[in-house]
């Protein structure tokens, strides 16, 4: 089983990959299944990693709570995207989410998890990643 801090990076190849997909084809399925993977990461990754991360990690509490912060703007965003039915306003609210979540994961990928790798040791980023 691969550590968390690797399924969190591997989720967010896949969102960007998703956002690519969607500049290409303009395809609401594409789009629906992008809204409910963030959706799906961020419930995950506040349920089994941040709490990890607040108790165990320095500067743990103060990383949680903006990247808390983060997704709810991110939900927010996914919330008016799909109640959006102008394509023209849907193009630029994906637009805003896709800035939204690289600056998330930018801080995720360069803060948070090298972070959590040096402070929680393998076997318990493995066990994070398998709940």
């Amino acid at each position: 089983m691969p550590e968390v801090t690797q399924l969190i990076e591997q989720e967010h190849r896949q969102v960007e990959a998703l956002f690519e997909r969607f500049k290409e084809s303009r395809d609401s399925d594409v789009l629906t299944k992008l809204c409910d993977e963030l959706d799906a990461h961020a419930a995950a990754e506040e349920e089994a990693f941040y709490p990890v991360v607040r108790d165990d990690v320095p500067s743990g509490k103060k990383l949680v709570n903006e990247s808390k912060d983060e997704h709810g703007d991110a939900r927010q965003l996914i919330g008016r995207i799909r109640r959006t039915s102008d394509p023209d306003h849907l193009v630029e609210l994906v637009n805003e989410l896709e800035q939204a979540v690289n600056h998330h994961v930018v801080d995720e990928e360069e803060e948070m998890l090298p972070l959590a790798r040096r402070t929680l040791g393998e076997d318990r980023l493995v066990a994070v990643g398998s709940a």
